[in-house]
C-alpha cells in the first residue's frame, strides 16, 4: 500500500498509524502530514481498514476506533471491552449515569458526547452501589487503566471521575449504541426504553 510513496511520505503515513492508533488522545491534524494531505489520509484509512479500525475526526484532531462491522462481530458487540467483569461494567454505568445521562437531561451536554467536565464523586459511587468497599476500588483502578475512566482531582482530594479517554474512539454509530445501553440500564422500564426495544425488534 506504500509502495508508491517515497521514503519520506511511507514514513509520515506510518507515524501517523502509529500515533492514532496509541495516543491516549486524539491528535492534532496540524502535527502530521498525513492527517492533513487527503491522499495520505486516504492511504492510512486504508491501513486502518485492513486491522478492522477506522480513521475518527474530532473537530481538527483525530484518533482511530473499531470500524462499526468489526464492533459488532466482538463478543461485548463493541459496547465494552470482553474482559470487564460485572463489577467494572456497573461502576461504568454509574459513572456514565451522573456524569453524563444526568448533566445531558439537564441541557448541560451535548446529545453526542460521551466525555464530561461533571465529575461522580467517589463518595456519590459508594452510596449507589452494593459493591464492597475494595471490590469498588479494584473496579476503579480497572476502568482507570484501560482508559475508560479518568479521575479528576479536586486540590488535595479526589474530586471523582469521568469517562476516559477510550470514549474518543467510539464511532458515531457506537456512541448511539452506547446511548440506547446507557437508557435501557437506567430506565428499563420508560417509555424511552420500550421504544430502543422497539426500533432494536424492527431492525
Amino acid at each position: 500500500m506504500l509502495g508508491g510513496y517515497d521514503e519520506r511520505r511511507r514514513a509520515e503515513v506510518v507515524a501517523a498509524f502509529m500515533v492514532v492508533e496509541h495516543a491516549a488522545e486524539p491528535v492534532q491534524e496540524l502535527r502530521f502530514a498525513a492527517l492533513r494531505d487527503p491522499a495520505l489520509r486516504h492511504t492510512l484509512s486504508e491501513m486502518l481498514a485492513r486491522r478492522g479500525r477506522t480513521l475518527i475526526q474530532h473537530r481538527d484532531r483525530w484518533t482511530s476506533g473499531y470500524d462499526d462491522a468489526c464492533a459488532a462481530s466482538l463478543p461485548s458487540g463493541g459496547s465494552a471491552p470482553a474482559s470487564l467483569g460485572v463489577s467494572e461494567r456497573a461502576v461504568l454505568t454509574l459513572v456514565l449515569v451522573h456524569s453524563v445521562a444526568i448533566p445531558r437531561a439537564e441541557g448541560l451536554l451535548p446529545a453526542d458526547s460521551w466525555l464530561s467536565p461533571h465529575p461522580t464523586p467517589a463518595d456519590e459511587l459508594r452510596r449507589h452501589t452494593q459493591l464492597p468497599i475494595g471490590e469498588l476500588e479494584s473496579a476503579l483502578r480497572t476502568l482507570r487503566h484501560a482508559g475508560l475512566l479518568s479521575q479528576v482531582k479536586a486540590g488535595e482530594e479526589a474530586g471523582g471521575y469521568v469517562p476516559g479517554p477510550q470514549f474518543h474512539r467510539l464511532t458515531p454509530a457506537a456512541r448511539r449504541r452506547l446511548q440506547e445501553e446507557l437508557i435501557l440500564a437506567a430506565g428499563p422500564n420508560t417509555p424511552l426504553a420500550a421504544a430502543v426495544h422497539a426500533r432494536r425488534s424492527a431492525t
